[in-house]
């Protein structure tokens, strides 16, 4: 249909062209002619001036008829040296016929014909060209005749008017020199009555039509549409003389200006039918690709939606653990100021800091899974591990999570576990991703049913031919309505009841299998056939044979004690987290001074004479958070430390950052917020405890 409607516009167009051509050829046919029948009548007028001027009418006793006779051979002669002339009329100023050349002399002669354009003359003292003459004196066996009357003026006075009447017939040769078929071409005399015709001379002496009488008290030039004397359409292009009220009309038929319109819709007919043919083929031939390529579209669509929530929820996530690095900071700092004060354990206290904590810890456990789901969080100890060993290891812990819900029987766990799959991963998180999806499954199935795991040789997308894994875990549940399905792995999108469940289980699940280089589906039946339900398929790549991460030298060193005076710099962006980090590092026994962005940074420890100076000392140590305001973050910061400082530790701190790994790969320590006085103590001792070359990875 495209194409057809293309076709259709194009035609269109170019129809519109071609009848604007003829329109634009027929009216400068009108305005050529126009101008040449009104040159031709301005000749025949002073032909009649040059009549005007002969002395044989300066005679003093003009009334007397034998005064005249000599004028009467002069106009004879004259008249014939002009054969399109037909007569010459001599009259006195009362309308007195006193010369016809077309009667012998002396022949009695009555009043002129058309007195109105005599006496015109005589008003006027200038000449005029008269209208078409019907039968009558001024007509010769019917045919039309054209007058042009002119003053003899003596001694200022009109004393005669002249006329000499024209053949119509020379109007018509006019018309007809370079005429070109099919158009048709007419004059209109002032009085709104055919002159001349190209075609159909029983018009002349008649009227156009009133489309043409309309057309010409409208305007002195345009298109309209008229008729022709057998009632056929025309276009008509016209110009009217303002000197002489003549109008010339040059008509295109109907027919020929609608016949590329004709043609065009031919034409156009078959080129439908050929593309509606053409177009069946193409449907029936790639019905199969649309749909492909729909659930291709689908797939980026949805990947695109969750990529687009993992950024959201990255940033969540660390706005929120920011939040609670101040909850947590600041319960602590009230903890140690009230026991310092009072020098008592009070039972009270501690249970509300205990309370503020274990929000605080329930709160973290949100974040990361948050976390793992946008990967900013993710691969916080990444393995290389075989996934029949570690899913073996905790079937226990599977048994249990599946047994818990069931009313009759239980549900009984189906494995299929082919050995030496081994891939790259966090262990910790492949078991909160199991036993996510085993809890969904054994709520899909109150009445019991059947948990199959199993994992089986794939090749994922982009990826080398089987050389990846697909771990799916099925169960013979309800089912999921393909309304939801799309939307299961989004965070905090649930089906179950208040208090059920939190929403991020899937999301975790789909956040473990893209932090290891993969992917995860979904595949649902309402109806299910024997073993069949949900299918959770987490595809991962197989990795390279390697002995865990880069960061393992430095979680393995061991933490020291902290002396007393440490001078360490703090880099952290947001307000309440550097004043409460500041104050648990200065109760820990360190001199901390915090500045909020890389560059201020880099600028105190290149200054060696007092701004980099803390109590007396230069700076031993810097914790930097990874999201930091400028052009420099956090990692990048880390990395001109090591540059131009090598010696100098650096603890990197971070609620949310997709620079997490990059900063592990570069051997840079990494911990998540909120941390408390403890943890925080820890990492900043071991940071400083594990040597320099320990702490750049080997390429």
């Amino acid at each position: 249909m495209p194409l057809v409607l293309f076709a259709a516009g194009v035609t269109a167009v170019a129809l519109r062209t071609q009848q604007e051509r003829m329109r634009d050829e027929a009216v400068g046919r009108a305005d050529a002619l126009s101008a040449r029948i009104d040159h031709d009548l301005a000749t025949q007028i002073e032909l009649l001036k040059v009549l005007a001027r002969s002395p044989r009418l300066d005679e003093d006793a003009p009334d007397h008829a034998t005064d005249l006779a000599p004028f009467y051979e002069v106009a004879t002669r004259f008249k014939a040296e002009l054969p399109h002339w037909d007569r010459i009329f001599l009259a006195n100023p009362a309308g007195d016929q006193l010369v016809n050349t077309g009667l012998p002399f002396g022949t009695p002669l009555g009043h002129v014909v058309d007195e109105a354009g005599h006496l015109r003359v005589v008003a006027v003292g200038k000449p005029i060209v008269g209208n078409m003459a019907g039968p009558g004196p001024a007509s010769i066996n019917g045919r039309g005749m054209v007058s042009v009357r002119a003053p003899v003026i003596r001694n200022g006075q009109v004393v005669y008017t002249l006329a000499a009447t024209i053949k119509a017939e020379r109007f018509a040769g006019l018309l007809r020199e370079g005429l070109r078929e099919p158009l048709r071409t007419f004059v209109v005399d002032n009085a709104g009555v055919i002159v001349a015709t190209t075609r159909n001379p029983n018009r002349i002496g008649q009227s156009p039509g009133p489309m043409a009488l309309k057309a010409r008290a409208e305007g002195n030039a345009g298109v309209y549409r008229g008729l022709t004397p057998d009632n056929a359409g025309t276009i008509t292009a016209f110009r009217k003389s303002p000197e002489t009220g003549w109008s010339v009309h040059v008509a295109i038929p109907l027919g020929v200006y609608q016949a590329p319109f004709d043609r065009s819709v031919w034409i156009l007919g078959v080129a439908c039918l050929a593309a509606l043919g053409l177009t069946a083929l193409l449907v029936a031939l790639l019905r199969r690709e649309i749909r492909a390529e729909r659930r291709d579209i689908q797939a980026k669509a949805h990947a695109a939606r969750m990529e687009a929530l993992g950024r959201m929820t990255g940033g969540v996530a660390h706005d929120v653990n920011n939040l609670l690095m101040a909850v947590q900071g600041n319960a602590d700092l009230i903890g140690r100021r009230l026991r310092d004060r009072h020098h008592v354990e009070d039972a009270k206290l501690d249970r509300h800091l205990a309370s503020i904590k274990l929000a605080v810890e329930k709160g973290t456990r949100i974040t990361r899974d948050l976390l793992v789901f946008s990967r900013g969080g993710s691969a916080a100890h990444v393995e290389t591990i075989d996934l029949a060993e570690r899913i073996g290891g905790n079937l226990g812990l599977i048994r249990q999570s599946l047994n818990g819900g069931s009313l009759n029987g239980g549900i009984a766990l189906d494995l299929d576990l082919a050995p030496g799959f081994r891939v790259a991963i966090d262990p910790v998180q492949l078991d909160l991703a199991l036993i996510n999806l085993a809890v969904n499954a054994r709520d899909a199935m109150p009445e019991g049913g059947t948990l199959r795991i199993a994992l089986e040789r794939a090749t994922l997308e982009g990826g080398a031919e089987g050389r990846g894994v697909t771990l799916s875990v099925t169960d013979s549940g309800a089912g999921v309505p393909p309304e939801i399905l799309p939307h299961v792995f989004e965070p905090f999108f649930t089906t179950k009841g208040v208090g059920s469940g939190t929403g991020l289980g899937l999301s975790q699940v789909y956040g473990l299998a893209k932090a290891a280089g993969g992917g995860v589906s979904i595949a649902s039946t309402l109806a299910p056939a024997a073993g069949q339900g949900t299918t959770v398929s987490i595809h991962l790549p197989l990795a390279e044979e390697t002995d865990g991460t880069a960061a393992a030298g430095w979680e393995d060193a061991p933490a020291g004690r902290v002396v007393p005076g440490t001078r360490l710099l703090l880099v952290e962006d947001n307000e309440e987290v550097g004043r409460v980090t500041t104050a648990l590092l200065a109760d820990a026994g360190f001199a901390v001074h915090c500045v909020v962005d890389a560059e201020t940074a880099l600028g105190l420890l290149s200054d060696r004479s007092s701004a980099n100076v803390i109590q007396d000392g230069p700076i031993q140590v810097v914790i930097s958070d990874i999201r930091l305001p400028g052009a420099l973050d956090g990692v990048t910061l880390a990395r001109r430390i090591r540059e131009e400082w090598p010696d100098m530790p650096v603890l990197l701190v971070s609620g949310y950052s997709d620079s997490i790994a990059e900063a592990r790969a570069l051997g840079f320590p990494v911990i998540g917020k909120p941390f408390d006085t403890a943890g925080l103590v820890k990492a900043v001792t071991r940071a400083m405890a594990t040597p320099a070359a320990d702490r750049t990875p080997i390429a």
